[in-house]
């Protein structure tokens, strides 16, 4: 049988973007909601309640997927899982787009995020079968900077479409549809070739999540559980109210707020890179600077006299600070042993389960205290973060020999 290595590097980069395609539009299905929150509640007559309720479901869907779609694909294949994953997106997008009842959009979130938590298994599985190490790190950036990529195009879409055509984003979302008859073409059967790093798979697989718990590694499990816990709490404060904000609280227009979505977009998108480069360089705990600068430009972006230029300019600052966590990537499967090195990168949709609530807080808060102190909690989320980072082990060995860390999980 062939190695993957054996297939054109031409039909494997066709493949990859391909797979690309698709990740932009897992991207775009998780901000969609987020984007369409004021028009939800003014044309669809929910509550901020109700979208919280929404974004509950997501969270859990989220979590279940990541975790269910893994034994899937070591069943039936990354090819089969990709097809009938993106064709199950665009299909519950189009329910979405096409209803305004809230049992439906609940339930809908909840099958949807299931959906879109696979994707993100079975892509990120499909770079490492296909492409060897020296790759893989670039590749996987490149995944994660469709988020801000999307934000882009959402932002900007939503400007031009205005308030009267906002629902055609969400007729958008089922993208995945055709894509998923592309993903057919173009990913090769799994029986067909021999992956990259087959033997480091076969090996993972011997791994189990109670061994997560043992006393060497308890406290690591734990702390990539927390620190993503955090970063998905600090997301709903400040980013889940962000249009809600713009639109709302500052009375701009959809043009405006398009604009500014975008400028945050792009700032992440660029810090993205910059803080990939950063953590290969100088360390994974370094980039954890960003949580400081993304806290700082809440408490900045929240104050009353700014202008669209100023709130552009902030959530460009905001964007490259917060997405720092790009490093978070190769650290949280460095902390453990090599057989449990994919129940690490597992961690960070674990973290979910730390955020099922916090949608609905976040709205409790933003009724009790106001919106503005709501968001401005995100700040103090991001310190805690930053801080519990600083306190979890480095990964980064100047000797690229050395073994990322020992068995122990100690560093």
């Amino acid at each position: 049988m062939r190695h993957a290595s054996d297939i054109s590097l031409a039909a494997r980069i066709a493949t990859y973007l391909c797979v690309l395609l698709g990740y932009v539009f897992y991207c775009y299905n998780f901000i969609v909601v987020g984007y369409a929150r004021p028009f939800l509640i003014k044309d669809f007559g929910f509550t901020v309640a109700d979208t919280a309720l929404i974004n509950i479901a997501g969270n859990i869907g989220v979590t279940l997927g990541a975790i269910l779609w893994a034994g899937f694909i070591s069943r039936f294949g990354r090819r089969t899982t990709a097809v009938i994953i993106a064709a199950g997106i665009g299909t519950m997008a189009i329910i979405q787009a096409s209803q305004q009842i809230l049992g439906i959009w609940i339930s809908g979130r909840l099958v949807m995020d299931a959906l879109l938590g696979g994707y993100y298994v079975v892509a990120t599985s499909l770079v490492v079968a296909l492409f060897p190490e020296t790759s893989r790190a670039k590749l996987v950036a490149l995944n994660s900077a469709m988020y801000p990529s999307a934000n882009i195009l959402i932002g900007l879409l939503g400007g031009w479409l205005g308030e009267s055509q906002w629902q055609i984003l969400l007729w958008i979302a089922a993208a995945p549809l055709p894509i998923a008859v592309l993903l057919y073409i173009a990913i090769p059967h799994d029986s067909s070739y021999i992956a990259y790093g087959d033997n480091e798979e076969s090996e993972a697989a011997k791994g189990r999540w109670r061994e997560m718990f043992t006393p060497q590694l308890r406290w690591l499990t734990l702390g990539c559980v927390a620190l993503s816990g955090i970063d998905f709490n600090a997301y709903q404060l400040f980013q889940g109210f962000l249009t809600l904000y713009i639109h709302s609280e500052r009375g701009m227009s959809a043009a405006a707020m398009g604009a500014i979505i975008a400028f945050v977009s792009t700032g992440a998108f660029i810090g993205n890179f910059f803080w990939a480069a950063i953590a290969d360089r100088y360390g994974r705990r370094l980039p954890l600077v960003g949580y400081g600068l993304a806290a700082a430009m809440v408490l900045l972006f929240v104050q009353p006299g700014l202008g669209q230029t100023g709130m552009s300019v902030i959530g460009f600052a905001f964007g490259l600070g917060v997405a720092c966590t790009t490093a978070w990537g190769a650290w949280f499967a460095e902390m453990f042993p090599p057989q449990l090195r994919s129940h690490g990168v597992a961690l960070f949709h674990a973290g979910h389960i730390l955020a099922l609530g916090s949608p609905l807080l976040a709205a409790h808060f933003s009724t009790s205290l106001g919106l503005v102190p709501t968001m401005a909690l995100a700040a103090l989320v991001y310190g805690i973060g930053a801080a519990l980072w600083f306190a979890m082990p480095e990964t980064r060995r100047t000797d690229a020999a050395a073994p990322a860390l020992p068995a122990s999980g100690t560093a």
